[in-house]
């Protein structure tokens, strides 16, 4: 790709996997399971305002034996907070912090809160999706959607909690209920329809929620048809959740397999740009066998939706979590 004219303007920043069933690692006497981190550059041209990406040839692969049910290391978002790179299970409902080697080269992953679902009175790790930092406190969310039962009928509304830490490690609960129906209903997406959440973000700038769903369907939830109901709407919320707007980012994909997984604000932008993780899951509901899972970043303006950089292809696996950092930075434990 054509370099850019200003080295300043280029960023490291890392994405990592949740391959779901595809994390457990073949042939370990225990239970083991992986997560792919994958570091790059994107680098924005002074001259046309457009960006452009590289990922490192290298990647490091994550591990880990904590599981729920035979099932772990699925990992779907990438966060910075209080200087600590933070990775969120949504299998388990592990907080995982990333540290690094003395050296920088390795990373490794350490449990540093298990969450369960809802209100905390289940035994089930929360399915966490996306996260943020909002005054100095870590938001943690899962996709928003209603357990439903085949019929439509409403099984649990666990999914729509979220939890908020507090920088001395405090978790307390909240029933995001009324704030996702806000979202759902902008969306024109109300029962039976539904939305999907795996990428929201706060913006201090903006003083905005910013949330990129990963589908949205205005009939209700079929396992297989959802694969197809991929998303290229974004919505900007107040505060409050008392206002709203939809905007829409156009997009080459015709066939609804691609959605918006987790994305990331541009430094230096004032999260004018963001930079985004876009993947696929085709015929993957009954049978690993036949499960494609591939991953996209595109880089577009939160408030017009002009695309900046069109849809690169990261490669043959499910990204879920992006951030900038630098990962070869030595992590301050072994300072």
């Amino acid at each position: 790709m054509t370099a850019p004219h200003a080295p300043d303007h280029t960023f490291r920043f890392a994405a990592v996997t949740d391959l779901d069933e595809l994390s457990r690692v073949e042939d370990e006497r225990k239970p083991t399971f992986r997560s792919v981190l994958a570091p790059g550059t994107v680098s924005r041209d002074a001259g046309t305002g457009r960006y452009s990406v590289r990922f490192d040839a290298e990647v490091r692969t994550l591990t880990s034996r904590h599981n729920e049910a035979g099932r772990g290391m699925e990992l779907s978002e990438l966060t910075l907070y209080q200087d600590r790179l933070l990775s969120f299970d949504d299998r388990t409902g592990n907080v995982f912090e990333l540290l690094s080697s003395p050296d920088g080269r390795s990373t490794h992953v350490v449990p540093r809160f298990v969450i369960t679902e809802g209100g905390g009175d289940t035994d089930k790790g929360m399915k966490w999706e996306w996260a943020t930092v909002k005054d100095g406190e870590l938001y943690i969310g899962s996709m928003g959607k209603e357990y439903t039962n085949s019929d439509g009928s409403v099984a649990n509304t666990n999914n729509l909690w979220i939890a908020v830490i507090n920088q001395g490690g405090e978790i307390r609960r909240l029933d995001w209920v009324r704030q996702y129906n806000h979202v759902r209903r902008l969306l024109g997406a109300e029962a039976p329809g539904y939305v999907i959440h795996e990428a929201v973000l706060w913006s201090d700038h903006l003083r905005r929620w910013v949330f990129l769903p990963r589908r949205v369907s205005t009939e209700m939830y079929d396992e297989d048809k959802d694969e197809h109901r991929g998303s290229n709407k974004l919505v900007l919320v107040d505060e409050r959740f008392a206002d709203g707007k939809v905007v829409e980012i156009p997009m080459a994909d015709k066939d609804g397999l691609h959605g918006f997984s987790s994305f990331a604000f541009v430094p230096g932008t004032r999260d004018r740009h963001a930079m985004a993780l876009r993947t696929v899951e085709d015929q993957c509901q009954h049978d690993t066998s036949t499960c494609t899972q591939m991953s996209y970043v595109v880089v577009f303006d939160v408030l017009t939706g002009e695309v900046l950089m069109d849809e690169v292809k990261v490669g043959d696996m499910k990204f879920e979590g992006l951030e900038f950092v630098d990962i070869e930075t030595k992590s301050p434990v072994y300072d």
